[in-house]
């Protein structure tokens, strides 16, 4: 073979010698497992259990965040040419089921409020301390229009319990008082007597906190919601008057004359009125700058509520109710949004209201704490009915012109606040509003409690037929001066051929209308007057309609 050609064929095989090492060393064999999807890098290179390996990826990921890592450039192995789809959009974030929850609730809410005969109320849900729903409707009276405002001042009558409950707990935090101390310890005894020494002695403000002094429920409550009697001056002194219907400490019933005593107990210990002490240290701590617990100061604020009660013909009356005398059991005003503060700090649970204390914990959680059985499903701790799982804790209010609802979760860091005017259908609104609520949060968004509950509000308002028969004392011989020794003097007079009733130092008359024989009605509260003249000399018994009492009036003159 001539020396050239061989030279030149020895020069090619060196040449392409050369080229395959070149291409060889710089081959990445550990390219090979890294898969297309970036998210799946980590998990590959901890099957291959090379934690070397694993550095120099994710490296190469850091200073290259450009650029996705995969097989080094060179024909595809697969038969398809073209390149398969990218990732796809990141997803957005997860939508919070509660968004659908108040866009159900504010619906339904919209949807009834017209056909729930209230003048005005508003709601507030809060969540994890922040407001995640209010919402105001109607008018803060019906003769000027004027539109109710997250400012509006509404009674919440009996949710100012837990308030009570919180403020005697600032002063067993400071070691001034204690749950268990005896009533008796904090008023004279020649003022506060009960219906037994024993009970006298030993009933404690836990005892009056939890409705067990074995008094009847709601008892005596007309002598301040239509007498308007005073409490320290006047019902402190009558209370040895009312007879128990149960053992002491044995049953729940509900009863606002003594839930109120450890209110007033405040004031042996501070020196200040309740009123004073409710409103400085536990009002005025919560940013609660508007509330108060005087209803004068209430009516004459520039932003507040009429009053009104339903009659059964369907006339909304403006009512003047006074809570004053029980304010510990049911007299505060309050705004929807000052109620998210209570709220919030319901909510949060430590006994804080943004970073100022305002009762230990251990007194905060006592308060919620249920303690004796009201029924089935709920105990009472102070102030608020527990479910028995521990779910919720709630409490409503009912005075005659105003009606609200408290309920909390506290698993659920969830509070919601209903606040209502007008009587009857406030009550049975805020109440289905209330379980709705109760209802979306278990998942239920087709529950409808609102027909259910008007209707039987409606029911209980319809007229009821006077049984007939004539009076057989004439008007003239019906006037006097009645008196009892609990509720003090009804003053019934006779103007114009109609019969009217003066109850204690209530300024307003009640007039009374003949029902049958020589029974009379009085429309508002609902109370029958019967007069007997068997002995020769006319007594009134006056029938409540809250309750089975039947209270004896004698007559002290005929004029």
């Amino acid at each position: 073979m001539d020396d050239k050609v061989l030279g030149g064929i020895i020069l090619i095989f060196v040449i392409l010698a050369g080229v395959a090492g070149v291409l060889f060393y710089n081959y990445d064999f550990n390219n090979q497992g890294i898969d297309n999807n970036p998210t799946n890098t980590t998990n590959n290179d901890t099957a291959n259990n090379d934690t070397t390996n694993t550095s120099t990826n994710q490296q190469a990921l850091t200073l290259l965040p450009d650029i996705q890592p995969g097989p080094n450039p060179g024909p595809s192995p697969s038969p398809d040419p073209s390149p398969g789809p990218g990732p796809g959009p990141s997803p957005g974030p997860t939508p919070d089921p509660m968004d659908n929850i108040i866009a159900l609730f504010d619906a339904y809410l919209t949807a009834n409020y017209d056909q729930s005969l209230i003048p005005g109320m508003a709601v507030a849900i809060v969540r994890d301390g922040k407001i995640i729903y209010m919402k105001t409707l109607g008018v803060k009276d019906l003769a000027s229009g004027e539109p109710v405002d997250k400012n509006t001042l509404f009674g919440i009558g009996s949710d100012t319990k837990s308030f009570t409950a919180v403020n005697v707990g600032q002063l067993v935090s400071a070691g001034l008082m204690s749950w268990d101390d005896p009533l008796s310890k904090f008023f004279s005894p020649s003022d506060f007597k009960l219906y037994s020494d024993y009970v006298t002695s030993n009933i404690t403000i836990r005892d009056a906190f939890l409705h067990r002094s074995g008094l009847p429920a709601y008892d005596g409550d007309l002598i301040w919601a239509g007498f308007n009697q005073p409490y320290i001056d006047y019902i402190l002194g009558k209370l040895r008057y009312r007879e128990n219907n149960t053992e002491f400490r044995s049953t729940f019933q509900y009863n606002n004359l003594i839930y109120t005593l450890p209110g007033y107990a405040t004031e042996n210990v501070t020196g200040l009125t309740w009123n004073e002490f409710f409103e400085t240290e536990l009002l005025k701590k919560l940013g609660m700058t508007t509330a108060t617990s005087s209803y004068s100061v209430f009516m004459n604020s520039s932003n507040h509520v009429t009053p009104y009660y339903l009659l059964s013909n369907g006339t909304m009356l403006p009512f003047e109710i006074i809570p004053d005398p029980v304010g510990p059991a049911g007299g505060l005003f309050i705004s929807i949004n000052e109620m998210t503060n209570w709220l919030k700090f319901q909510i949060n649970g430590t006994g804080y209201y943004n970073g100022v204390k305002i009762l230990n914990k251990a007194e905060f959680d006592e308060t919620h704490r249920g303690q004796i059985k009201m029924n089935d499903l709920y105990s009472y701790g102070f102030g608020w009915a527990v479910a028995d799982d521990n779910s919720s804790f709630t409490h409503s209010g009912a005075l005659d012109a105003f009606k609200s609802m408290v309920t909390i979760y506290p698993s659920k860091g969830l509070g919601i606040a209903i606040i209502t005017n007008g009587g009857d259908y406030g009550g049975a609104f805020k109440t289905a509003l209330n379980t709705k609520f109760m209802d979306l949060l278990n998942g239920n968004e087709t529950s409808d409690p609102w027909p259910a509950l008007k209707n039987k509000t409606a029911k209980s308002l319809e007229p009821v037929p006077a049984p007939g028969g004539n009076s057989t004392l004439s008007l003239t011989q019906l006037v006097g001066v009645y008196t009892n020794e609990f509720y003090g003097n009804i003053n019934v007079t006779s103007s114009n051929n109609t019969l009217f009733g003066y109850f204690g130092v209530n300024p307003r008359p009640f007039e009374l209308v003949h029902w049958y024989n020589d029974t009379y009605k009085e429309p508002v509260l609902c109370n029958l007057l019967s007069f007997n003249n068997s002995t020769g000399n006319i007594t009134l018994t006056l029938r409540l309609s809250e309750g089975d009492e039947n209270a004896t009036f004698n007559r002290t003159n005929s004029t």
